[in-house]
């Protein structure tokens, strides 16, 4: 099993290895915005979780010396606050997140537009052809580094490489506030050793199979030949090796061009069990509002629509099913996913329902929908002027202004959070800059 020099080395892949790629990777953000907007959390031990009257109690971030105490994410409050007894719990607050999300990159744009991000709080940023303005890898990450945290009071962990995978396991290598460089001379000594976990897109069963030939760290999965390797894992094992060699040459997306997302969903735990279809309609719907407003949003449709519930046994299943027309409207959305639940939750008793979730796929733009003889859409039509009227009074003034009948009391009760509009959360989006 030789490792490829010859291919590692080829013109082709030399013109990759010379980008300069940072990952930039804010630390225990939650956490952090958390202290910014209540300074005196600052250096106490804290964990942002959910709520756990509505069963979403677990550890969500905690703050770094937390960490050191033991706590981790996913852990669930009592566990956490058996291992670190000081914690102090702090709720979520997503419109705080979103807008130093914003903020920080508002940051990384002034050195690049090649800026994709990778969840609220990490980026990727392409600087090749920015270093003759602001220097090379090492001194734009630590200017961002700077700016972040003399700006917004955060800091960042920035990886510096010549590919996005490197680049992310260089973040993750770097202390908190500090900026770590994987370059041609060092990433064997730095990245080969590592367990085969740190790497993106090796998941759990992946990983399990991986163990079972032998494969451990990302140096034993660099040095595996490929043909072997594809008779187990099949295509994805040429990209697998690829990633782990240092030969990931996916770009960092343009600012300015955005590829369509798969799909476009929303789930919710519930804070009890649904014991009847008409509760489960309700949750279907509220789910249903958030995404047709995204769709709408981002100005896209689709033509797929997807629903999975999850039981009290925590034993998810699913099911799709396609339209003849895309759609971002509620109504419809609703529609198809309820068909959908009543194929596939047809036991009686009813079996009571823990999670539901419902996504949009296939997408397309938004272009209208012309009317001809088909009445289903003709009545997309009137779903779509419905939902545009609602738009209209809700941008106005706030969401909980206008709703379809019966709508109201299942948002309390379910404790459903359904702030679409900036107008919903102003109070909310008013932070400490101190």
């Amino acid at each position: 099993m030789g490792f490829s020099w010859w291919r590692m080395f080829n013109s082709k892949e030399k013109g990759n290895r010379q980008r300069v790629i940072l990952h930039c990777d804010l630390n225990n953000f939650f956490a952090s915005v958390a202290m910014k907007s209540d300074p005196e959390l600052r250096g106490k031990y804290i964990a942002v979780c959910g709520n756990p009257s509505l069963r979403k109690g677990i550890v969500l971030a905690k703050s770094e010396n937390a960490k050191r105490k033991g706590v981790k994410t996913g852990m669930p409050i009592w566990e956490a606050q058996k291992v670190c007894p000081e914690i102090i719990i702090v709720p979520t607050d997503y419109p705080a997140y979103e807008s130093y999300s914003k903020k920080v990159q508002e940051i990384y744009y002034r050195f690049t537009n090649q800026v994709e991000s990778f969840g609220i709080d990490e980026c990727w940023l392409d600087v090749t052809h920015s270093q003759k303005m602001f220097g090379d890898g090492m001194q734009i990450a630590e200017k961002i580094r700077c700016a972040v945290k003399n700006e917004l009071g955060l800091t960042v962990s920035v990886g510096v490489s010549f590919n996005k995978t490197y680049a992310k396991l260089g973040s993750d290598l770097a202390e908190p506030d500090a900026v770590v460089a994987i370059t041609l001379e060092n990433y064997q000594r730095l990245i080969y050793p590592l367990p085969l976990a740190n790497l993106l897109f090796v998941g759990k069963k992946t990983q399990a199979l991986l163990t079972k030939l032998n494969i451990n760290t990302i140096g034993d999965l660099a040095n595996c030949d490929v043909k072997i390797l594809k008779s187990f894992l099949g295509i994805n094992a040429e990209k697998l090796i690829a990633e782990a060699r240092g030969e990931d040459g996916s770009e960092v997306s343009d600012y300015l061009h955005h590829e369509l997302p798969r799909s476009v969903g929303n789930g919710t735990t519930l804070p009890f069990d649904l014991t009847c279809q008409k509760d489960v309609e309700a949750v279907v719907y509220l789910l249903s509002e958030k995404i047709a407003f995204r769709l709408r949003e981002q100005k896209l449709q689709g033509y797929t629509i997807h629903l999975s519930v999850k039981d009290t046994g925590l034993q998810w299943c699913g099911a799709q099913t396609s339209l003849i027309y895309p759609t971002h409207t509620v109504l419809t959305i609703r529609r198809t996913a309820m068909k959908i639940f009543e194929q596939l939750w047809p036991q009686k008793p009813f079996r009571p329902i823990r999670a539901v979730r419902v996504a949009v796929g296939n997408l397309t733009t938004a272009d209208h929908v012309q009317t001809n003889l088909l009445a289903d859409v003709n009545d997309e039509i009137k779903n779509q002027a419905l939902d545009s009227a609602f738009d209209k009074i809700r941008k106005k003034y706030g969401t909980q202004q206008i709703m379809l009948g019966g709508t109201a009391g299942s948002y309390q009760k379910l404790g459903f959070d359904l702030q679409l509009y900036d107008c919903d959360n102003v109070e909310q989006l008013t932070i400490d800059e101190n």
